[in-house]
C-alpha cells in the first residue's frame, strides 16, 4: 500500500513577522541603492555597475537564505503526519476516508520549489479539508522535494478515485 509520511505544518506568527522584516529590509536597501545611483549621490560610472553588483548580491543573499532556512522560516514541523490510500494516521489516530465528509487534498508546492516571480516554496502550503463527526478540519502538511511532491499527487489521484 501506498503511503507518504510527512509532518503538519504548524504556522508561526513570529517567525512570519521576522521573515517580513526580513524581506523589508532587503526591498528597502535596494530602493535606497536605486534612489542613491539616480540622484547621482554616488557618482555615476562606478555606481551603475556597483549599485547592480550590491542588488544582485542582495537578492542571492536572501535566496540562499530562503534555501537555507525553508521551513523552518516561517513555522514549526507538528505531529508526524501520513497519507495512505485509505486513511490519515495522526500520532495514534487513523481516520479512515470512508468516515470523512467534504475531503479535499490540495497539493500545492514543495520545499525549493520556484516561485512565479523570484524566490522559492517553503513546502508547507500543502492543505486538507474534512470534517469528521461533524468538526470541521484544515490541516497543512510539508512535502520537502520535487520527486516526494510527485509521489503524493499519484497517491492523491487514487484518493479521489476512489472516494469520489
Amino acid at each position: 500500500m501506498e503511503e507518504y509520511k510527512t509532518y503538519i505544518f504548524e504556522r508561526s506568527k513570529k517567525k512570519a513577522r521576522k521573515r517580513l522584516v526580513y524581506n523589508g529590509t532587503i526591498i528597502l536597501a535596494i530602493l535606497v541603492i536605486l534612489y542613491l545611483t539616480l540622484v547621482g549621490v554616488l557618482g555615476i560610472g562606478v555606481t551603475i555597475i556597483g549599485a547592480i553588483s550590491l542588488i544582485v548580491t542582495l537578492l542571492k543573499m536572501k535566496n540562499y537564505d530562503d534555501k537555507y532556512m525553508g521551513i523552518t522560516a516561517y513555522g514549526d514541523r507538528g505531529a508526524q503526519f501520513i497519507i495512505t490510500e485509505n486513511s490519515f494516521k495522526l500520532g495514534d489516530s487513523i481516520l479512515p476516508f470512508k468516515e470523512l465528509e467534504g475531503l479535499t487534498i490540495y497539493v500545492d508546492e514543495y520545499a525549493g520549489m520556484s516561485r512565479e516571480v523570484y524566490g522559492i516554496h517553503h513546502g508547507g502550503n500543502n492543505e486538507i479539508k474534512f470534517s469528521h463527526k461533524g468538526q470541521p478540519y484544515q490541516l497543512n502538511y510539508i512535502i520537502n522535494n520535487k520527486a516526494d511532491f510527485q509521489r503524493v499527487e499519484k497517491l492523491v489521484e487514487k484518493i479521489e478515485e476512489t472516494y469520489q
